[in-house]
């Protein structure tokens, strides 16, 4: 998919609530290598839960470290309730297909095909 990059111009890495590391990338990708379009998009990002008959080792490590705790009516005293609302926006509508939205970001593909956590 990617065919080569121009700059790898920075980067963080911090620590969640839960001790675990994760990053924040930014990539300059060369002209050939950009994700134009949402089918680009989908090759390579996913915003849905992984079926945990098909992938259950992605689907458990998924549930263990990406999924944050009850918020909204279920739990008002959760940390990432601000305002009256869940902080990440939580939950995410369904949408059948990616789309980019007019400044340019994606609003990424969330099918409703019965997983729950």
């Amino acid at each position: 998919m990617f065919n080569s990059f121009t700059n790898v111009g920075m980067y963080t890495v911090e620590f969640q609530k839960r001790g675990l590391p994760h990053a924040h990338i930014l990539l300059w990708l060369d002209s050939a290598s950009k994700l134009l379009n949402p089918r680009d998009i989908d090759k390579v990002i996913s915003a849905e839960l992984p079926h945990a008959e098909l992938y259950p080792k992605l689907a458990k490590t998924v549930n263990a470290f990406m999924i944050h705790g009850l918020c909204g009516p279920a739990r008002f005293s959760s940390p990432y309730m601000k305002g009256g609302r869940c902080s990440k926006f939580y939950p995410k509508i369904f949408t059948l297909s990616t789309t980019i939205d007019q400044d340019g970001y994606p609003c990424y593909r969330r099918r409703d095909i019965g997983i729950f956590i």
